[in-house]
């Protein structure tokens, strides 16, 4: 044998003897099952929590309590398990709008389905949630119901107005706008009444579908004994001709005024470019906790 096939026959010898040690160390992938979910539906009981619009943008997701992750809608994912698993899917939104600010919305109940995993296969679930029991609607106001809850504030020189169909109104019959123009800069709105709210690190959010075509701020009025002061929770970004949904977080502004009686929710403008007519459409309001 000479040198170059001795040398050869070594090599492929060594070889054969590393990719079979990595086979044994690195076997191969394991082959997943997916899962895929288009949108959430949300369902409601309209007299007692109002509209089902909701804007869950994502899909938190157990699989036997364990956490497998959390996936932006519409998402097609895979999971490493096969058989008769439970799996639970838990609402996700964008917190206050920001995309880099997800987490669970803590009033919706989770959806549950026992799913039977086959390798390679794509099993597709329409999860359906509803609020908790135990979630409290201080304030709610889809304006199909004649009477005033929402009024202009003394910072405002303009009026609110009622949207009718076939105007554009969110859904439903009615929704309201405020305007403001180059002669009345100002407009501001604010709910008529005002609502004790807890304490001590609760859950608060506010609700509300809205269009606008100017930045809009989202406050909140802390009343107390003899003072009363206004704090901007959030400005809404121009959505121009399309409708959104905000959830807006108001645990840190509740708990932060501790003294607090109750509290007022203000929205409102100061067209200072200014628009021929810059607008707010407000639909849907709900403050939960």
């Amino acid at each position: 044998m000479n040198t170059i096939y001795k040398f050869l026959f070594s090599f492929g010898f060594f070889a054969t003897l590393l990719f079979s040690s990595c086979e044994l160390y690195n076997p191969s992938e394991p082959i997943p099952a997916y899962i895929h979910i288009e949108k959430f539906n949300l369902t409601t009981d309209y007299a007692t929590q109002g509209s089902n619009s909701h804007k869950i943008t994502d899909a938190w997701v157990y699989v036997d309590d364990q956490l497998i992750g959390c996936f932006e809608l519409p998402a097609t994912f895979p999971v490493i398990t096969e058989g008769t698993h439970k799996v639970k899917i838990v609402a996700g939104i964008k917190v206050n709008g920001i995309a880099s600010n997800r987490g669970q919305y803590p009033f919706y109940n989770p959806y549950e389905q026992i799913v039977n995993f086959e390798v390679g296969k794509k099993i597709t679930l329409s999860p359906t949630v509803t609020y908790k029991s135990s979630t409290t609607f201080a304030f709610k106001e889809d304006f199909e119901v004649p009477g005033v809850t929402i009024e202009t504030t003394a910072f405002c020189d303009t009026i609110i107005e009622e949207l009718t169909w076939p105007d554009p109104v969110f859904e439903g019959t009615k929704s309201i706008i405020g305007y403001a123009d180059p002669t009345r800069f100002r407009f501001e709105c604010a709910t008529a009444d005002s609502f004790a709210l807890p304490h001590g690190g609760a859950h608060v959010f506010l609700e509300f579908n809205y269009r606008c075509n100017y930045t809009t701020a989202v406050s909140i009025i802390a009343r107390g004994t003899t003072t009363s002061s206004q704090f901007v929770c959030l400005y809404l970004n121009p959505t121009y001709n399309n409708w959104n949904k905000a959830y807006i977080y108001l645990t840190p502004n509740v708990s932060g005024t501790f003294t607090a009686l109750d509290y007022k929710m203000v929205w409102g403008f100061h067209n200072t470019i200014p628009l021929d007519s810059a607008a707010l459409m407000l639909d849907n309001i709900k403050l939960v906790y």
